[in-house]
Parts: C-alpha cells; structure tokens; sequence
C-alpha cells in the first residue's frame, strides 16, 4: 500500500538500517512525510497486521533519475521474499532512465539484495561516508 510517514517511524528497523552512510540516526516525522510526499514512490508492505519493509524510489532529478531505498523490518522473515519481488517489479516497470543505490561493501546481505531487485554493481567508492567505509554504487540504466 501506499507509504505514510508513520510507517517510516512505527517500523522495526533492522539494527543494521540505523546507519546511513556511517552516520547512525533516527528519522524524524518532517523527513518521513516528505519521503511519503516524493518526489517519487513510497511502499509500505505490511505481513501479519505489521509493517515488514517501507521501500521506494525517491527521485533525485523527477521523472529522470531515482535513488532506491528500502527499511526492512527487524524478523522480515516470511516476508521477505515478497518484499523482495515487489520492490525488484517497481524498479522494472519504472519509466525513469536510472535508478541507482549505494550500499556498503562489507555487508554482504545489502549487496545481494541490491542484486535481487535488479541492480547491477557499478562502482566501487572507497572511503565513502562519515565513516569512510567502501560503498558499491549500484544502477539500473533503461537503454530506450
């Protein structure tokens, strides 16, 4: 269903997710509701009367280039596999040109899921974020 920002509060966050490109913070409601306004999409997949993962294309340059986003809950569990699927059909049929994420290196669950929704790896980035950590660029071109 459609993403409200109470959602982005109300989910279980995996321990994992609380860091952002090395910095770990909590997002506030000004930030939910306009991650829910877009520019773009915002999803919230719910599995047994809870939120399992609020996912999305946030777009950077609108109806161009979009930044794939996902906060997967704390015990997905059973859900993941459709979460997976649903994100992997939203980056699929989306009309804009590019879509890309940045994931960190060292996580390997992160690289595979970016895998899983359709995207390629692209680029390494050494020393990238407040913690200078390697990242890996990921991107999903449409070459029409």
């Amino acid at each position: 269903m459609p993403m409200i920002a109470a959602d982005a509060i109300d989910i279980q966050r995996q321990v994992s997710q609380r860091v952002q490109l090395g910095i770990e913070r909590d997002m506030s409601i000004e930030e939910a509701e306009e991650l829910a306004a877009g520019p773009g999409e915002a999803w919230t997949v719910r599995h047994d009367d809870r939120i399992a993962a609020c996912v999305g294309l946030r777009e950077t340059f609108p109806e161009r280039q979009a930044v794939a986003w996902a906060i997967l809950a704390e015990g997905v569990g059973a859900a993941h596999l459709a979460v997976t699927r649903f994100a992997r059909r939203r980056i699929a049929e989306s009309p804009l040109r590019r879509i890309e994420a940045i994931v960190r290196a060292e996580v390997p669950a992160e690289c595979v899921w970016a895998r899983l929704v359709g995207l390629q790896a692209a680029h390494v980035l050494r020393c990238f974020g407040a913690r200078s950590e390697t990242h890996v660029l990921f991107e999903r071109i449409r070459e029409d």
